[in-house]
């Protein structure tokens, strides 16, 4: 048995090292994946690569910058909100945590700007982004869930595929699909679960109650979540799941990017 040791040794050496190695490299490759499929799903809504590559990076490291709406935090609704919630016989707390109202780069402004270029360029209907848009936000807004000192959350699964079907359903051809499916899923989104939900009576009570435990204002950024933003993964689920089920009905993927 002692004869066989070093052999045995000589052998698990390199298997430990290798596999040293592969869980150091497993995350690079998980963003290298990552990355990929987003220049990917920019490049099917019509983009160049290069294009792609900032869309992709500017989002991301938009993800971190916020624009404040206000100078100063607010603690309650203003006089003229209070008067139409009396007058709408709408009974809910008008007083709140301090908190600062912001946009975010990478998940607001951003996907704005893109879905105004995907527009103005005439690759989606305006009339069929508009519809796509109100039945993502719609059904959105009315799944959204506020959540004390964390914001407005929503199943991760349910913006992609609701924009991805709005997509392949409104679409005059398979081209269309992608680009009307970001669209739907970005604006849809950030119209029906952030701003129409933060719009709502009583939802800044409920994001930031008297009660939390927090001693600085409360950051609500409209389409802010961090580098895996709800609003980016949106657009790329979406953009992908269209383009994916367009490659399985035609049997190839052949005119599918823009």
């Amino acid at each position: 048995m002692r004869v066989h040791k070093p052999v045995f040794e000589l052998l698990f050496l390199p298997l430990t090292i290798v596999i040293m190695l592969l869980i150091l490299v497993a995350p690079l490759i998980i963003i290298y994946l990552f990355l990929r499929l987003s220049e990917t799903a920019f490049e099917m809504v019509g983009f160049s690569h290069w294009h792609a590559t900032l869309a992709v990076f500017g989002s991301i490291l938009g993800s971190l910058v916020d624009f404040p709406l206000i100078s100063s935090p607010i603690s309650s609704y203003p006089d003229w909100y209070v008067s139409l919630m009396s007058l709408g016989s709408i009974e809910a707390s008008t007083t709140f945590h301090p908190l600062y109202l912001a946009v975010n780069l990478g998940g607001c402004i951003i996907p704005l700007l893109i879905s105004a270029h995907l527009l103005l360029r005439g690759q989606v209907s305006l009339k069929k982004a508009l519809l796509g848009m109100a039945v993502v936000a719609a059904i959105t807004y009315w799944v959204a869930q506020a959540i004390p000192g964390e914001g407005i959350v929503l199943p991760v699964w349910l913006s992609p595929l609701l924009a991805a079907a709005m997509g392949l359903l409104l679409a005059g051809g398979f081209r269309r699909a992608p680009p009307l499916a970001y669209i739907s899923g970005t604006l849809g989104t950030l119209i029906g679960a952030d701003l129409f939900s933060l719009l709502t009576p009583g939802i800044l009570p409920a994001l930031s109650p008297l009660e939390l435990h927090q001693a600085r204002p409360l950051v609500l950024s409209i389409g802010g979540a961090g580098v895996f933003d709800g609003i980016f993964l949106t657009g790329i689920i979406a953009v992908l799941l269209a383009a994916g089920i367009v490659c399985l009905l035609r049997g190839n993927c052949k005119g599918v990017r823009a």
